[in-house]
């Protein structure tokens, strides 16, 4: 027997709920009820600088006005993703302790500096992977960085785009925790996929460069990706 479909709309509220944001909603809502499976309303408010409750208010009023009905998320607990930092604090120390991520203690000045010497250059700025092999003691404060394969390539299966291949070399060892203990929108992604057993993962065409990333967490975290399209 299939597994149910399980698809979700997750915005951020740094701002009112815009056309874009509404498409991707109303694809997710459409596909849901056309396999009568499960549309769930995720907020995904890491950002907590930009992040206001005004926007979480107006985003849930305009998805009711819109009629974009959720079988699972607000007001119930759970579906913001403020509400789930043991969660990811949980799956980061698992990597840790893998060996699949590690801490890196480069100040930020020091890697925005060398972000600005890429753009000058015209070249994307990579992480250099200084402190992959450190091993940076624990009491020092710290960002965790998931460790990425060196070579080889990752290949997004997309049901609109197809093959998309992106080169290991054109990636880097991201960082899943920051130094205050914040976890990263993209690790955040996976994780709140996963424990939601997402089974598709409807987005725009503007987040598709974050596909290879997120399957390399999935794989690091020993978990099945959702289909992409």
């Amino acid at each position: 027997m299939a597994e149910p479909v399980r698809v979700r709309f997750a915005p951020s509220p740094t701002g009112h709920l815009h056309v874009g944001g509404a498409r991707t909603a109303l694809f997710n809502w459409l596909f849901a009820r056309r396999h009568r499976g499960v549309f769930i309303l995720r907020i995904e408010d890491t950002d907590r600088s930009r992040s206001t409750e005004e926007f979480i208010v107006s985003i849930v009023e305009a998805m009711r006005w819109l009629g974009l009905d959720w079988d699972e998320g607000p007001p119930a607990s759970g579906y913001r993703q403020t509400d789930r930092l043991e969660i990811y604090k949980a799956h980061a120390e698992r990597l840790l302790a893998e060996g699949r991520a590690y801490r890196c203690v480069c100040p930020p000045a020091e890697l925005g500096a060398q972000r600005k010497a890429a753009q000058a250059r015209g070249e994307t700025f990579r992480y250099s992977g200084k402190c992959r092999e450190a091993n940076v003691p624990a009491d020092v404060p710290h960002a965790l960085r998931l460790k990425l394969p060196l070579s080889g390539q990752t290949v997004v299966q997309d049901l609109i785009h197809g093959t998309v291949t992106f080169e290991q070399s054109q990636l880097d060892d991201w960082i899943i925790v920051r130094t205050d203990g914040g976890p990263t929108y993209n690790f955040c992604v996976v994780v709140d996929d996963v424990t939601m057993k997402i089974t598709h993962v409807i987005r725009g065409n503007d987040h598709l460069s974050n596909t290879p990333k997120q399957i390399l967490c999935y794989r690091a975290l020993g978990y099945p990706s959702p289909t992409s399209r």
